[in-house]
């Protein structure tokens, strides 16, 4: 059974509703000592972003952590639309573990790519499920709004929130950051006991990449 919400979840009724996901198939438990190994490689996901602008991406391998990231903002409940595995989002839940990857495209052509992705281990599926669902509402919360951020060491950034959507097994939310007019698509969902979160910026066009790239993810878990 695929991570999905109850019908009408988009209509007048979501605030009273809510968002809730079905209860997942069985799937083999994701262990903390396991994200890693989750990751896509980059050589994997070349296909995925080439086109006009960007024959090549040899995406390689920016950032790999397994903190958090407290960015700091007055939007406090709307800093985890914009940016995957904030503090925000994930303090105070059950996970256990947590994974991130980030990829950036070839920089010296005219289009280029960032590509985070985020894997988080919970206890049990349930907690995972619950996670998604409340995560996805957030950014419900959050759509038509402007996310002022303060990112250390780096200038403020502000961020506009559109309306988030089904995505596949998940669900998906599209930003703009204000001073260059660039565009991510952020993808959550989840298989197993695990949640994931892709996110992809780019200076050209972003359509599905962010499900591609999650999709790939959830294929690595056994289920």
């Amino acid at each position: 059974m695929r991570y999905s919400h109850t019908l009408g979840m988009f209509t007048a009724g979501i605030a009273a509703v809510g968002w809730v996901l079905a209860a997942p198939a069985i799937a083999a438990p994701v262990e903390a000592g396991d994200l890693a190994a989750l990751q896509p490689d980059p050589a994997s996901l070349n296909s995925i972003f080439a086109g006009p602008g960007l024959r090549n991406p040899s995406l390689t391998v920016t950032d790999h952590s397994n903190g958090l990231r407290n960015y700091k903002s007055i939007e406090k409940g709307c800093v985890g639309a914009v940016y995957p595995a904030t503090e925000s989002t994930y303090g105070g839940s059950s996970f256990r573990g947590i994974d991130l990857q980030t990829l950036t495209s070839d920089v010296t052509g005219p289009v280029r790519v960032r590509v985070t992705t985020v894997i988080a281990a919970f206890p049990t599926e349930e907690a995972a499920s619950d996670f998604v669902s409340e995560t996805a509402q957030s950014w419900q919360n959050c759509a038509g709004d402007q996310v002022n951020l303060t990112l250390p060491g780096q200038d403020d950034e502000q961020w506009y929130v559109q309306t988030p959507s089904e995505a596949g097994d998940g669900f998906a939310v599209r930003t703009n950051r204000v001073s260059d007019h660039s565009t991510c698509s952020h993808v959550i969902t989840g298989k197993s006991n695990a949640a994931i979160e892709v996110l992809v910026c780019s200076s050209g066009i972003v359509s599905d990449q962010a499900l591609k790239v999650a999709d790939q993810v959830r294929a690595g878990i056994i289920g």
